[in-house]
């Protein structure tokens, strides 16, 4: 990558500065994956968009709220929590395959409807995610519901 900037610019502050915020971002979607641990075990599902900031200091999630509240707290932020809902989420950034996917990735899940659930890719297969049968946990994405 580096070879690459400087191909770009032959300058070496600016191949630092570029590289330099790449790895913010990089440790940022990383980070999201870590934060959303703080949940499992200790939260409560609730079905439909209509989350406040009282609920998320109580831990009271949908799969929306969920992943907007996780990227808020490494800093990004992805519009007002009261217009989050899956559909909303699924028009920011670019879509890539499931094969291309890093950690900190959002993952859609067809469910009662077509991306009808989302949740926080965190590698290996697997997501950090609200769902009503477990309230916030980490789930396999390879293989039943999930796949």
């Amino acid at each position: 990558m580096r070879r690459a900037v400087f191909a770009y610019n032959r300058a070496d502050w600016y191949v630092e500065e570029v590289l330099g915020f790449a790895d913010q971002y990089v440790k940022g979607y990383v980070a999201v994956v870590d934060v959303g641990n703080k949940w499992i075990g200790d939260s409560v599902y609730v079905f439909g968009r209509g989350r406040n900031q009282s609920d998320l200091v109580r831990g009271r999630f949908d799969c929306s709220s969920l992943v907007h509240w996780a990227f808020k707290e490494v800093g990004v932020n992805l519009g007002p929590l009261t217009s989050i809902i899956t559909e909303t989420l699924r028009h920011l950034g670019t879509p890539v395959s499931p094969s291309e996917m890093k950690p900190g990735d959002i993952a859609f899940f067809d469910t009662y409807k077509g991306d009808g659930h989302v949740g926080i890719y965190v590698g290996n297969g697997k997501f950090i995610g609200a769902q009503s049968s477990t309230e916030v946990a980490i789930a396999d994405m390879t293989k039943g519901y999930w796949e």
